[in-house]
């Protein structure tokens, strides 16, 4: 029974602090010194990942412009997979990536004549990183 109360005093705790400060509503939109800012810091820690020895399978997008969204999406997704396959060390640089990129997904967009990530074709981690460099790099544009 001590370890309940511990549980929902810390419960209650994290309710009190919610209350106090506030939770965010609605996520605001980054101002454009902020996006340059996450994508220079994305690309360094992409750069530090440059020579790692991976064997996975990465999808690969190959969307114009209008799919940048969905692309991103797409990248965010293998990240997700480099996080479990990667080192220790470099665990850290895919946890900054997706931090600063989740920041430029809009849960609202939606548009379907871009490709679904799974119909992306496969490619081995140094051509993955050389697309994902390539368009965290058209979005400084």
């Amino acid at each position: 029974t001590m370890c309940k109360v511990l549980i929902f005093g810390c419960i209650a705790a994290v309710i009190l602090m919610t209350a106090a400060y506030g939770a965010p509503l609605k996520k605001t939109k980054l101002s454009p010194a902020q996006k340059e800012a996450y994508l220079q810091a994305s690309m360094l820690d992409l750069a530090l990942l440059k020579d790692i020895n991976n064997v996975s399978d990465f999808l690969l997008s190959e969307d114009s412009f209008e799919c940048n969204h969905t692309t991103l999406a797409c990248f965010l997704k293998e990240l997700k997979v480099l996080k479990q396959d990667v080192e220790e060390e470099d665990k850290r640089l895919v946890i900054n990536i997706e931090k600063n990129l989740e920041d430029f997904m809009d849960s609202d967009f939606s548009n379907p004549t871009c490709k679904k990530c799974e119909a992306n074709e496969k490619k081995k981690f140094p051509e993955f990183h050389q697309e994902m460099t390539r368009f965290l790099q058209s979005m400084q544009k």
